[in-house]
């Protein structure tokens, strides 16, 4: 499975030392339309075997490359131009939140079976509890789970489910929070959005049909398109293979965003999850993280849900509850190749990791210069003034220097 179009853009360290930094544009299909329209602006173009061809350009250069690619191949065109001109906001039902920094998704099972262990149950106010801690601690998103995705924890009825995470809902929306629905049952999505719910957050892909994509279609809201390799909490018999794990998961998201297309949610209010640990190896969850920018392709919100999985655990052998730091880790590097949105069990941590990298990766030169007050503090300082117990005289607050 071969996507028609895959671009690996250029990291945040190659852009901030030149601007004019190349992304590689791989298309499959309309050769000769490509190539008519590349020596129409200038551009080179690789024709590589199987089909493919490679353009390496900067932004400016492909954005030229739409006129004519548009003559000529204008649904190529289209592609290509998602890509350029990328969602600045993911659109919920009721508000935007803005893709130019970090958002943090707080994970509220209510459940007493999660994998990490911290599920609050079915009481309301712990959940409500919950969710306020959650939200104390920095997350912008409280996502609202009532059944496990473990494969080897039970299926909810629809009707209980509903029930349920309505009630939580309704209360959590009363207290001001932002709240996600995760649940692929188009029952459960239905009313959690009635009750208040801003977005679907859809484990499935699909792969059960588009019922929760319709709820949120029909309720106005966000939703998550998750890559499932599967049907939700079904281990498949033999182990998936993958020639190329990253193209395949990039040409599968291309399938499911026209059927999204074709059903009418609009383009601002899908966000895409690659979906670790969902059909993959933990060595393939690895590699996709280590290609995650390539999900860039789409021009779509990213959003991240690897919190305290199981790849982490293949790595440093720690159990889920104590692999929050390498989360954090993960969560920065990620940051770095255009995830914007980070579903997380450690708030506090995720924004602390997310504030660093987000200041590495997209802050201007100047932005945390010294000023007036942060310079004189220490100009002239001498060995003497550094053996002191104590300095002085007091560092301005901020100092910079």
């Amino acid at each position: 499975m071969i996507p028609t179009l895959r671009i690996v853009p250029p990291g945040a360290a190659q852009l901030a030392a030149d601007p004019f930094a190349p992304a590689i544009a791989v298309f499959s299909g309309e050769r000769e339309a490509l190539q008519v329209a590349t020596s129409a602006v200038g551009l080179g173009i690789d024709l590589a075997a199987a089909g493919e061809a490679r353009i390496v350009a900067s932004r400016a250069e492909l954005e030229s490359l739409l006129q004519p690619l548009g003559e000529l191949a204008p649904a190529l065109a289209a592609q290509l131009q998602r890509y350029l001109q990328p969602v600045p906001a993911w659109r919920l039902r009721t508000r935007s939140l803005p893709l130019d920094r970090p958002i943090v998704m707080g994970i509220l099972n209510l459940t007493e079976d999660s994998f990490s262990g911290d599920g609050v149950g079915t009481s309301v106010d712990a959940a409500l509890a919950r969710a306020a801690e959650l939200r104390d601690a920095g997350a912008d998103v409280i996502d609202v789970g009532a059944e496990s995705a473990r494969a080897d924890r039970p299926v909810l009825a629809a009707e209980t489910e509903a029930a349920l995470v309505s009630q939580t809902v309704a209360a959590l929306a009363r207290e001001g929070h932002i709240v996600s629905s995760d649940t692929y049952k188009p029952e459960v999505a239905a009313a959690a959005l009635a009750a208040g719910a801003e977005l679907v957050n859809d484990i499935s892909g699909l792969t059960l049909g588009t019922g929760a994509a319709e709820a949120a279609r029909d309720g106005g809201s966000g939703y998550v398109l998750n890559y499932s390799y599967s049907v939700p909490k079904r281990r498949p018999d033999q182990p998936p293979t993958y020639n190329d794990v990253v193209i395949e998961t990039v040409a599968w998201i291309e399938q499911r965003l026209t059927q999204l297309e074709q059903l009418g949610l609009p383009r601002e209010c899908i966000a895409i999850d690659p979906g670790i640990a969902f059909g993959k190896s933990h060595d393939e969850d690895i590699q996709v993280l280590r290609r995650i920018g390539e999900l860039q392709t789409f021009g779509q919100p990213l959003l991240l849900a690897h919190s305290r999985k199981n790849f982490i655990g293949s790595v440093t052998g720690e159990p889920p509850a104590q692999r929050d730091l390498e989360t954090h880790v993960a969560s920065a590097m990620a940051f770095e190749q255009g995830m914007r949105i980070f579903r997380v069990h450690d708030p506090a941590g995720a924004r602390r990791a997310l504030t660093l990298a987000a200041a590495i990766s997209t802050s201007r030169p100047g932005d945390f210069a010294p000023d007036a007050s942060s310079w004189p503090w220490r100009a002239g300082a001498g060995a003497t003034h550094m053996t002191r117990l104590e300095p002085d005289k007091a560092a301005p607050t901020g100092q910079r220097w």
